[in-house]
């Protein structure tokens, strides 16, 4: 007899990234501990508010949109200038002059000019930057693109990661659920091997009968140790999930009776991806693309900058002296070993780049969202057919029992009806868990709660 394992295949995306806005989940709903203990008990909407404050990759990409922030806004500040306060000392072999040569130094005649050996000066010094193409404002346009695409990924993180805990807590019940349905059909298998066995060594069923029971036995075993294994793997991804130690004991309530559906209405699916993260976040990448050919195209134009000092001047002997200084410096760029058109032509290059980008991600984006609408229908159907699956399967095991008992029936046939009643069970829970999860990788591509 042919029998087959039941293997999950949990659809996770890097640990780290993504769920709605904290303000849409309730404020009460946080882990809590069972009372008498240290096991943490866990709810699906728990889990979800636990995700968006503690998951770490949150925490970092949310550390990621601050930087970037800040980094737009010192960006920005170049056009102000730079105010810098400024001092030297010097002693040199011989007397020089302190201050540079002027008609009022010389109107006191030489024998009174400011030599002195020992010399500090020290004061202020302004750079103002008036004309450089509009490289500034071209920076400080990309910095702010490159700002405004971290907060967008960000969004996007907090669904994904809302998209990975629903998962992830369905593989938990999933196979908590598969675990109990192998542990109900090992301890069925065990009386019926030991009622056979005395059957057999009284001689009234053939030896054959129990060593097909042993077989099937011994595979429910098997499928029992791995889903109890597999369980294991998955509740510690979920813990880690929530930024739990991975060995915390923890309690995790049911699925919910009521399963997300997708609502009647119509909806503008297309519409939806050009709004996401995704799609958004290469749609800013194009800007940054052609803020940075603007800024290379600067570097081939006249710069023009404003610059002023005030200094004391001081020496041994001498009494502080102040002077000042106001410059205004043009430049015209006019040779660079071609380092400026090949910045030019790379900065071109990154633009097409990005167009074909924004173009690919929004066809990825369609047809993962197609998938997933198909996997929900998928899913639906499954589970509308896994509750009658499993009132069939427990019934023809059932009539198959007293077949058996009554000499009517094959322990093969019993053992078959058993076989489909466990895989039922365990198949009703993956329905599930597949509904729920499909449910919330749809939200998680729109950004939107659309399946509730």
């Amino acid at each position: 007899m042919t029998r087959r394992r039941l293997r999950f295949r949990i659809g996770l995306a890097a640990l780290a990234l993504m769920g709605t806005s904290p303000a849409a989940l309730p404020a009460q709903d946080v882990p809590r501990p069972v009372a008498g203990g240290d096991t943490l008990h866990v709810g699906l909407q728990d889990a979800f508010a636990r995700a968006l404050t503690a998951n770490s990759g949150l925490r970092a990409a949310a550390d990621q949109a601050e930087a970037g922030d800040r980094a737009a806004a010192a960006t920005y500040r170049q056009r102000f200038g730079d105010l810098t306060a400024v001092a030297t000392t010097s002693r040199y072999a011989n007397a020089q002059l302190l201050l540079p040569m002027s008609p009022d130094l010389l109107a006191r005649g030489f024998a009174n000019l400011p030599f002195a050996q020992d010399q500090a000066h020290y004061g202020l010094t302004y750079s103002l930057p008036v004309f450089v193409g509009g490289k500034l404002v071209a920076l400080s346009n990309v910095a702010r693109l490159k700002a405004d695409e971290a907060n967008t990924l960000l969004e996007g993180s907090r669904w994904q990661v809302r998209a990975n805990v629903a998962t992830t807590y369905a593989a938990v019940q999933t196979l908590a659920a598969a675990t109990a349905a192998y542990g109900a059909e090992v301890a069925a298998l065990e009386q019926t091997h030991a009622r056979v066995a005395l059957m057999v060594s009284q001689g009234k069923r053939p030896e054959v009968d129990l060593l097909q029971i042993t077989d099937a036995l011994e595979e429910a075993r098997a499928q029992l140790a791995d889903a109890e294994a597999e369980g294991t793997h998955v509740r510690a991804l979920l813990l880690a999930l929530l930024d739990y130690s991975v060995d915390q004991p923890a309690a995790f309530d049911a699925l919910p009776d009521r399963l997300p559906a997708l609502m009647p209405d119509s909806v503008d699916w297309s519409g939806l991806v050009q709004k996401a993260s995704p799609v958004s976040s290469a749609g800013l990448r194009i800007g940054q693309a052609r803020n940075s050919v603007r800024a290379a195209r600067a570097d081939f134009l006249p710069q023009l900058k404003l610059g002023g000092t005030l200094w004391e001047n001081a020496g041994a002997g001498v009494g502080p002296q102040q002077t000042w200084e106001l410059t205004l410096q043009a430049s015209l760029p006019l040779f660079s070993g071609g380092r400026r058109v090949a910045a030019y032509e790379s900065a071109a290059a990154a633009e097409r780049a990005a167009e074909a980008a924004l173009r690919q991600t929004e066809l990825r984006q369609q047809a993962e969202l197609q998938g997933a609408l198909a996997r929900l229908r998928s899913a639906q159907v499954s589970l509308n057919a896994a509750g009658k699956r499993v009132a069939a399967a427990d019934e023809a095991a059932r009539i198959e029992a007293v077949r058996y008992d009554n000499g009517a029936g094959t322990m093969e046939d019993l053992l078959r009806a058993r076989t489909r009643a466990a895989a039922a069970e365990a198949f009703l829970a993956r329905s599930k868990g597949d509904v729920l999860g499909a449910a919330a990788q749809i939200n998680a591509l729109v950004e939107r709660e659309i399946v509730r």
